[in-house]
Order: C-alpha cells, then structure tokens, then sequence
C-alpha cells in the first residue's frame, strides 16, 4: 500500500522521473550499478548538480576514484560549473581516495580507512558533519566498490554498508550508492540493503555504444521495468523512449 503523503524528489534526469512516476520517494537510499563507461558517475552528478541548481537542495559528492579537481575538469565540458554551486555552498566534494600523493608518492590515506570498529565509519561520519555544514539532501557515493576493497572481512562490509544506509537515511536525504557490476555477477550486498536498484549497461553496436537503463527494484513504488535507451550527450544523461511500432 502506498502512502498518498509521500514526498517525490525529481532527479531532474531528462525523461527518468515518468519512469518513477514521480521521482525517487524522499529519504531513500538507491543503489546505482553498472560496468565501467555505462555513466554512472554523470548519472550521480547530473543528479546532484540539478538538486543544486533547479530545486535548491544542496549535494554532497563523495569520490574514492578521480580526484575533485579531474571531476570539476571533467563537467566543465557539459557546462556544469561545479566550482560555482562549491563557493556558493550548495555542493561539497568529499574526496575519500584511499591513495593520495603524498611528497611525490602514492601513498595510503589510513585516517579514513584504519582502526574502525566498524568498516565506512570514519567516512560515515565525515558525510554527517558535511550534511550539516551545508543542509544537504543529496549524496552520492562514488564507488562502494573501491570503498569495499579496503576492508578484507565481507560480514564487517556488510555492517558497515547497512550502518552508512541508515544513518543517510536517518538524516532524510536522498542517497545514490555508485557500484560497478559485470553482467554475470551476482547480485551484490548493496542490492539487498537499498530501497531501489537501478542498472546501467552498454552494448557495442558496430561504430558505436549503445547504453541503456533499468529499474530493477524500487521499494514501496511504482515504477516501470522496461530497459530504456539512453543517450550520453553535451547536455549530460537523457532516457530516450522507444519508438512503438504501429
């Protein structure tokens, strides 16, 4: 049963809020897979940089692969002045790369990473106080799959990862957790422990890529399963329609 009272956030992704009927319901948390190159990571900040921009709910992005200056590089070229939505307060980029230079070496950042109790907890707590620094409602984690190759004990992952859900989800924000998933895996943890799934994936097509998006699972709403094309484009991630063939 539906609650009539709940709150729809739009992702002000072109064409994905109808396949939601409405948006993502407030406060969850989503898992967001796919292979490498599928658009995860422009899924995430186009997600983002419009919660900023067009509805006025600030972002939180938190990386473990590139550096924030390369993702800043990265979104220039689709306009998105990240910098800009920094300086005024309604984005912060959190960078938790587990290796960092360091006086010309690549080094392990262990203050993160060592001597938890609990797998994520040191990074749980810097998205916390983050979230209140800047009234966030947005967060996206770039990857958990980077983020679970710090840690050697999968029952301790799994604890972790449940504990950072519930406290995004105790804050009432909206949680995208970025994870790369290759076709004939199993279903990973994160799939379990989240309100919805959603699975990019490309395929070659002779020249050139054709991407696609699904709605796996979306708890406690409606939303359609059907696999969509996507375009990757200067204007960022759009869901294109299938033709209905008359």
């Amino acid at each position: 049963m539906m609650d009539d009272d709940v709150i729809k956030v739009r992702t002000g992704i072109p064409g994905f809020d109808s396949i939601l009927s409405g948006g993502f319901e407030q406060g969850k948390t989503i898992a967001l897979s796919g292979p490498p190159g599928s658009g995860k990571t422009t899924f995430g900040m186009q997600f983002l940089y419009s919660g900023a921009k067009d509805f006025d709910e600030p972002g939180i992005f938190v990386t473990l692969s590139q550096s924030p200056t390369e993702i800043k590089n990265d979104f220039k070229s689709l306009g998105w002045d990240i910098q800009k939505l920094i300086d005024e307060g309604q984005m912060i980029i959190i960078d938790a790369r587990p290796f960092k230079k360091k006086e010309g070496f690549i080094a392990l950042d262990e203050s993160l990473y060592q001597g938890e109790p609990l797998p994520f907890m040191h990074l749980t707590q810097l998205v916390l106080s983050s979230i209140k620094r800047i009234g966030a409602k947005r967060i996206v984690v770039d990857s958990l799959t980077v983020l679970a190759m710090q840690y050697v004990n999968n029952f301790y992952i799994r604890q972790g990862l449940q504990g950072l859900v519930y406290a995004l989800e105790d804050q009432h924000c909206m949680s995208i957790l970025i994870s790369e998933v290759d076709a004939s895996e199993k279903s990973p943890v994160e799939w379990y422990v989240s309100s919805g799934v959603i699975l990019l994936s490309h395929v070659r097509k002779e020249y050139s890529m054709e991407r696609t998006i699904q709605v796996l699972k979306m708890r406690g709403s409606k939303h359609s399963e059907q696999i969509f094309p996507i375009q990757l484009n200067e204007m960022g991630i759009q869901i294109m329609y299938p033709r209905i063939m008359s």
